[in-house]
């Protein structure tokens, strides 16, 4: 239980930088609104920043200034009001990120409406996933783009006799599920050889997937899309537990896969 009192006040908020973006997100929408001036300083190196860089762009289309201080600090003058403004809402690269890795697994999709110069940082999965496209070992850092795990995992298990490792993960466990737990587990089960280490995953790629198996989306919505994507290269049938749970962000994540050719029942 959670029990919540009194108004926000203006002042200085210090918070970890490498847990959640989305705790510095709802001080930069929340603090312009208060009377007085804030700030906001970071213990820890932010993580997810291109986050951050969504918000504070966000912010000044709609007339709020938010100031960034170096890298771990923002002043965040009060007193201010947002401005009506008319805007597109982009398509949003880490959903899309799935059918990245579904095209780099050999599947014929073409992607549209993606922004190329978007300050989204999972904008960073078209360089990623080509990356995954050809041969050698290939090391990815993760920590400002810890999303995309998902399908750079499910991408780089699938390129056969060639190592991919992902690190700066840590966060990772800190998900709707540990995700670097609930990776490593699903892909293992459908035949794939991932090492999980505590802040870190090491793949070393196969040919092909068996199947033909149950795997559980520990009720996470990007294990869940993940798992669809590699049954694209899976000898036998799979089925996919909690598969609901991708309503949490792209409720028409079944109809898109069949559309494009996926099979369920």
């Amino acid at each position: 239980m959670l029990t919540v009192r009194g108004a926000l006040p203006s002042g200085c908020y210090t918070l970890p930088g490498n847990v959640s973006s989305q705790f510095i997100t709802g001080l930069l929408y929340a603090l312009p609104l208060l009377e007085g001036d804030s700030d906001i300083l970071l213990t820890t190196p932010l993580e997810s920043g291109g986050y951050v860089d969504m918000t504070l762009d966000v912010l000044e289309r709609f007339g709020v200034r938010a100031v960034p201080n170096g890298s771990c600090a923002f002043h965040v003058p009060g007193g201010q009001t947002y401005r009506p403004h008319d805007m597109a809402i982009e398509s949003d690269y880490s959903q899309a990120a799935f059918w990245y890795a579904a095209r780099g697994l050999g599947s014929q999709v073409e992607l549209q409406g993606l922004n190329p110069f978007s300050v989204q940082g999972d904008r960073c999965i078209v360089e990623d996933s080509a990356s995954l496209c050809g041969p050698g070992e290939v090391e990815l850092d993760v920590s400002q783009c810890p999303d995309l795990v998902p399908p750079l995992a499910v991408q780089a298990a699938l390129r056969p006799g060639q190592t991919t490792r992902i690190v700066g993960a840590a966060r990772l466990r800190m998900k709707e599920s540990d995700r670097l737990s609930a990776v490593t587990q699903v892909l293992n089960a459908l035949g794939s050889r991932v090492e999980e280490h505590p802040d870190s995953l090491t793949i070393l790629g196969v040919d092909t997937l068996a199947g033909g198996v149950a795997v559980d989306s520990h009720n996470d919505h990007r294990i869940a899309m993940m798992a669809a994507v590699a049954t694209t290269r899976a000898a036998a049938p799979v089925t996919i537990r909690g598969a609901e749970s991708v309503r949490k962000s792209y409720p028409n994540f079944w109809e898109d896969y069949q559309r494009l050719g996926g099979m369920f029942l």
